[in-house]
């Protein structure tokens, strides 16, 4: 038996470079947040309020939450840490963003609470 070796025979395939520029162009573009100012949250990326928080966050309601521009930005500890949104004791913040966000999002489109509930399943009084 004859071996032959091949390993300088076979180039690997490139690298799909496409996603990674969809990436870049991404982060770069101005995030769309209807949200009002407050002290507890930015409504641009900045140093300090570095991580985006949809403020709808379930499978299927996240990326409605980007394209209507019910997003914040939040300081570390108020995204994941104990008591940020995604902590144990975060309820009080995310239900206090999800009311702010209801009715940004019906100021913002001149809807109802009905048409609101439609679109995100419930309201938040």
């Amino acid at each position: 038996m004859i071996v032959t070796d091949l390993s300088n025979s076979f180039n690997p395939c490139p690298k799909n470079t496409q996603n990674n520029s969809k990436k870049n162009v991404k982060k770069s573009e101005e995030e769309f947040c209807i949200m009002p100012k407050s002290k507890l949250y930015s409504t641009v990326r900045t140093e300090i309020y570095c991580e985006r928080h949809e403020v709808y966050f379930s499978k299927a309601y996240r990326q409605k939450s980007i394209n209507d521009g019910l997003i914040v930005f939040l300081a570390k500890e108020s995204h994941r840490g104990t008591n940020g949104v995604h902590g144990k004791n975060g309820d009080k913040l995310n239900r206090q963003l999800k009311k702010l966000a209801q009715k940004a999002w019906c100021k913002y489109y001149n809807k109802t609470k009905e048409e609101f509930i439609k679109e995100y399943g419930k309201a938040n009084n």
